[in-house]
């Protein structure tokens, strides 16, 4: 009943200043931050972000979030799971480790900011190098898949459509006869024995029917173009994505078309391969088979790089939530020193207001952090008269009033000791809730799962 009356008015709260000494700070307001009964001033009013005495570290903790989002995504690239780092009262009453060791000495601020940065940039550095060669890898084995289906339709072409092609310019003729006829016979005779000349390569298929018509437009329809898709996709080396593609030929007689054509392959970013003499079966076969050895080689290469990043990322992922958690709390504490003023050399002062009951104890932790750092200037908690504004509102929950105190936030936050409108939430919510499901089937549906809720809460 006692704690449900304390409910009803906002705590009682007290500003105070006081006087750490700058070696001692980071570990004073590491110790503050977790008993969380304080709220800072912001004493520098004027400076701007940059301008800030631990601008620094705040951004060496912003270049580790990068980091950490770098390996995250990368993480999520193999559909690994990031394994917990437990929950959040147990992390911040732990003291401050790097990658899960088991030592349990306490780092200061600027050591733990140090070996995080030398472990994460390590890290990095393997990782984008892996990427990198993985990146190339895969470029090198995607050309060569390319020219093995290349090489293989444009083979089959020769070998069945052409000379179907062939036989039917051959048999065609110019309309007209007698004297006429045998003219232009005479002139389109020699024509039929000049060979065309052709281009091949790849280009995505989604892109083919665009493709084919630029040709078409660019060429004046003077060109013959095959497309043949290639059954497996190729895989992005960039994006990762997988990406369907089709091979192409475009048989041509005239340079200029050349020119025109080789243009528009770079404009869709279709690759172009150059084949040997298809009449020279033996070169084919030739090429055919170096080409699927070193196809073979490429992938067992890539299938290794994949594994090395596959294991790099299972490492990662064990510790990067909990790296994720301290490069916060560092954060938070730099940004709090930020609004500390700095009057005597080697010394900080800071204001804010602090729970009244809780005075003691900051107290104490304030001394604590000084005595750890065996420093011989004391420190100094004081009351200072209460500025304008009035102090903020501080309402003590716990797991149950917790979810009702937030839900009235969501409207408004009451002022300074008024009274609490969660008190009455928490009686009047869950009955109007209970009349708006008045079905007993659906009623008891929510009261298992809330039951099975409350049985694995730890869980």
């Amino acid at each position: 009943f006692f704690k449900m009356a304390r409910w009803f008015r906002s705590e009682p709260m007290e500003y105070i200043s006081f006087i750490v000494n700058e070696d001692a700070a980071h570990d004073c307001l590491a110790d503050l931050g977790r008993m969380g009964v304080i709220q800072f001033t912001d004493l520098n009013p004027d400076l701007t972000p940059f301008q800030r005495r631990y601008v620094s570290y705040v951004k060496r903790c912003d270049e580790l979030e990068r980091k950490l989002r770098y390996f995250s995504n990368e993480i999520e690239k193999f559909e690994l799971d990031l394994v917990s780092a437990g929950t959040v009262d147990n992390f911040v009453n732990s003291p401050t480790l790097v990658s899960g060791t088991t030592d349990a000495t306490k780092r200061s601020g600027a050591q733990l900011l140090e070996s995080m940065e030398a472990e994460l940039e390590q890290y990095e550095g393997q990782l984008r190098e892996l990427n990198n060669y993985s990146e190339k890898l895969t470029k090198e084995y995607n050309e060569k898949v390319e020219l093995q289906e290349v090489l293989e339709k444009a083979r089959r072409f020769f070998m069945t459509d052409a000379p179907r092609l062939a036989v039917s310019e051959l048999t065609s003729g110019p309309s007209g006869t007698g004297n006429a006829a045998g003219l232009l016979e005479s002139e389109i005779r020699p024509d039929l024995d000049m060979r065309f000349s052709s281009i091949t390569g790849v280009v995505a298929t989604e892109e083919k029917v665009r493709f084919e018509r630029m040709v078409f437009r660019a060429t004046r329809g003077n060109c013959y173009i095959r497309f043949a898709p290639i059954k497996q996709p190729i895989t992005d080396p960039e994006t990762g994505a997988m990406v369907e593609k089709s091979v192409f030929i475009i048989f041509y007689k005239s340079e200029s078309i050349e020119a025109k054509l080789k243009k528009i392959c770079d404009a869709f970013s279709a690759h172009r391969y150059s084949l040997p003499d298809m009449d020279d079966s033996s070169s084919v076969d030739k090429m055919l088979t170096e080409n699927a050895q070193e196809l073979v080689d490429s992938r067992t290469v890539l299938l290794k790089n994949q594994d090395t990043r596959y294991r790099l990322c299972q490492l990662l992922a064990k510790h990067t939530e909990r790296w994720t958690w301290i490069v916060l709390r560092e954060k938070a504490v730099y940004h709090s020193l930020n609004m500390f003023k700095a009057d005597v050399s080697g010394m900080l002062r800071g204001e804010g207001w602090v729970v009244s009951e809780s005075l003691d104890a900051v107290r104490q932790a304030v001394e604590r952090a000084h005595s750890n750092m065996d420093l011989t200037m004391p420190s100094l908690v004081d009351h200072v008269p209460q500025p304008w504004p009035t102090p903020p509102t501080h309402f003590g929950t716990n797991k149950f009033t917790y979810g009702y105190q937030e839900f009235v936030n969501t409207y408004g936050i009451p002022r300074y000791r008024e009274a609490n409108p969660a008190l009455f939430t928490a009686a009047t919510f869950p009955f109007l809730f209970g009349v708006m499901y008045g079905d007993i089937g659906h009623g008891l549906f929510l009261f298992l799962s809330g039951c099975y809720l409350l049985w694995n809460e730890k869980a």
